[in-house]
C-alpha cells in the first residue's frame, strides 16, 4: 500500500487503478467497520450495566430486527442494485449512506427513560432502522471490489486497502469510543455524545468513498442479473457455499468475542480501568491490522490464498485460547496477545473477501450473470446475523446461564466465580475452536484453481 503496484510477470505494466482512487475507496470500509462494532462492542454491555436490563432480554430484542429484517434490507438492496445498476450506480448508494448514517448511530442509544417494555420497544425499532441505514451502503460497498478490475491480484490489493482502513475503523470504535465514553464520565450522556461523534465519522468515510468510486472509469456489464426468484442459484456455486459456511462459522465467533470483550476485561482481567485498558488494547491491535494488511499480500503471493487463509485462522484461534486461559497474567501479557490477534485476523479477513471477491468474478466470467450484489448481499446477511447471534443470543444466554449479575456489575461489585468462567468461554474458548474448525473447512473443502489462487505477480515501482 504504498508506490507499489501489481503487474503481471513479462508486462511491467501498472495497476488499472491509481492509489489514491484505492485508497479513497477504502476509506468507505471505515463506516462499516463502525457500524459493526459500536453495537457489538458497546450496545449489550450499555443495555445491561448501564440501563440495568436483563442480558437475554437485552441480547433478544437486538437480534431479531439485526437477524431477520436485516436479512430483509440486504437482499432487497443487494438484488435491487444488480437490477439498476446501471440507470443508479452502486456508488450513489453510498451517499445515502452517508446522509442517514448519524441518525441511525444515535437512535439506537438514545433508550428513553421510562418502563422497561418502553426501552425495549425502543431499542427494537431504533435498531430496525439502524440496520436498514446499514443495508443501503455495505451491501453495494462490497459489491464494486469485484466489478473494479479483471485482475485476481489486484483484487487481493483492494481488499489490502479495505482491510488497512478496517484498523482505522477499530482504532475510532473500539479504541477511541470507549476513551472518550470514560473521559465524559461513563454514564448515558457520555454514550450518547462519543456515538454522535461516531455518526458524523461515517458520514465522512462514505462520502470520500463515493467520491472516489466517481473517479474509477465506468466498465461494461453485459451480465444478466439475478431475478429475486433466482436467488437461490447463488448456491450453485460450490466455492461460494464453502466460503459462506466459513462466514457462519467466523461471524458467529467474532460476535460472541465482541460482545464480550468489555465484560472480559472488566471481570476476567480484574481491570477497574477497563475502558482505559479496551482503548488501549483497541489500539494496538488496529495499527497492528494497518501494518499487517500488505505483509499478508505478499504472504499469499508465496503460499496462495487458501494456505494463507488457514494459518492465518488457526493461529488466530491458538492466541485466543491462550489469551484466555492466563486471563489474569500481567496487562503486558494482554498487549501481546492483542497484537498476535490483529496480526492472525487481519491474515484471513483479507484473504476471505479476496476469494469471495475472486468467486463473483468467476461467476460472471463462467454464466454470464450479474451477481455482485447477491452475492454481497448474501454475505452482509452472514456477517450481521452471526454477529448477531453471537454477540446478543449467545453471549447473553452464556451470562444468564453462569449467573451473571447485572445489579452487582452497575454497583461495581465483583462477579462469582462461575460468571467469570463464562465470560472466559464466550470471550476465548468457543471463538478460538471456531476458527481452528473454520481452517479445516477451508483445508479440505475449498478447491484450488487459477481464480482462487493468485496470479504470478511482480512489483514494479510507480516511479
Amino acid at each position: 500500500m504504498t508506490g507499489l503496484q501489481i503487474a503481471s510477470p513479462g508486462h511491467a505494466q501498472r495497476s488499472g487503478l491509481a492509489v489514491q482512487t484505492k485508497a479513497g475507496f477504502g476509506i468507505g470500509q471505515i463506516a462499516g467497520q463502525l457500524f459493526r462494532d459500536a453495537p457489538s462492542l458497546l450496545l449489550l454491555f450499555y443495555l445491561t450495566s448501564i440501563l440495568g436490563i436483563e442480558p437475554a432480554l437485552a441480547g433478544a430484542v437486538i437480534f431479531i430486527p439485526k437477524v431477520l429484517f436485516g436479512a430483509g434490507f440486504d437482499l432487497t438492496v443487494g438484488l435491487v442494485s444488480d437490477r439498476y445498476a446501471a440507470r443508479f450506480a452502486r456508488r450513489r448508494w453510498l451517499l445515502v449512506g452517508a446522509i442517514a448514517a448519524p441518525f441511525a448511530m444515535l437512535g439506537a442509544f438514545t433508550v428513553p427513560e421510562g418502563s422497561q417494555f418502553l426501552q425495549l420497544a425502543w431499542v427494537f425499532i431504533s435498531f430496525s432502522f439502524y440496520m436498514a441505514v446499514f443495508s443501503t451502503f455495505s451491501v453495494p460497498y462490497l459489491a464494486q471490489f469485484a466489478e473494479m478490475t479483471d485482475s485476481p491480484a489486484e483484487r487481493t490489493e483492494l481488499m489490502a486497502w479495505k482491510h488497512g482502513f478496517t484498523g482505522v475503523g477499530v482504532l475510532l470504535g473500539s479504541a477511541g469510543t470507549p476513551v472518550m465514553i470514560h473521559i465524559l464520565g461513563g454514564g448515558r450522556t457520555a454514550y450518547i455524545w462519543s456515538i454522535g461523534v461516531i455518526g458524523l465519522i461515517c458520514s465522512a468515510a462514505l462520502l470520500i468513498a463515493w467520491y472516489s468510486a466517481g473517479k474509477i472509469p465506468d466498465r461494461k456489464n453485459t451480465a444478466r442479473p439475478l431475478e429475486p426468484r433466482e436467488l437461490l442459484k447463488v448456491f450453485s456455486d460450490r466455492r461460494f457455499v464453502i466460503l459462506c459456511l466459513s462466514a457462519v462459522i467466523m461471524t458467529v465467533a467474532a460476535g460472541i468475542s465482541y460482545a464480550s470483550f468489555a465484560f472480559f476485561v472488566s471481570f476476567a482481567m480484574g481491570r477497574s480501568d477497563a475502558f482505559v485498558q479496551i482503548g488501549i488494547i483497541s489500539t494496538i491491535m488496529a495499527f497492528v491490522v494497518m501494518a499487517g494488511a500488505p505483509t499478508w499480500v505478499y504472504v499469499a503471493k508465496w503460499l496462495g490464498k487458501k494456505r494463507t487463509y488457514i494459518v492465518a485462522a488457526t493461529c488466530h484461534g491458538l492466541v485466543l485460547i491462550c489469551w484466555g486461559t492466563y486471563a489474569d497474567s500481567p496487562i503486558y501479557f494482554a498487549y501481546i496477545m492483542a497484537g498476535l490477534l490483529a496480526l492472525f485476523n487481519s491474515g484471513w479477513g483479507l484473504i476471505i473477501l479476496s476469494m469471495l471477491s475472486d468467486a463473483i468474478a468467476r461467476s460472471r466470467e463462467e454464466r454470464g450473470e450479474n451477481r455482485a450484489g447477491a452475492y454481497s448481499a448474501v454475505w452482509s446477511i452472514i456477517e450481521k446475523a452471526g454477529i448477531a447471534a453471537g454477540g446478543t443470543l449467545v453471549v447473553g444466554g452464556i451470562l444468564s446461564l453462569t449467573g451473571f449479575d447485572t445489579e452487582s456489575a452497575k454497583q461495581g461489585i465483583a462477579q462469582s466465580a462461575d460468571a467469570i468462567q463464562g465470560i472466559v468461554l464466550a470471550y476465548a474458548f468457543i471463538p478460538g475452536i471456531a476458527k481452528i474448525v473454520t481452517a479445516g473447512l477451508i483445508w479440505i473443502f475449498m478447491p484450488d484453481d487459477d481464480l482462487m489462487k493468485p496470479a504470478p505477480v511482480e512489483f514494479v515501482d510507480e516511479d
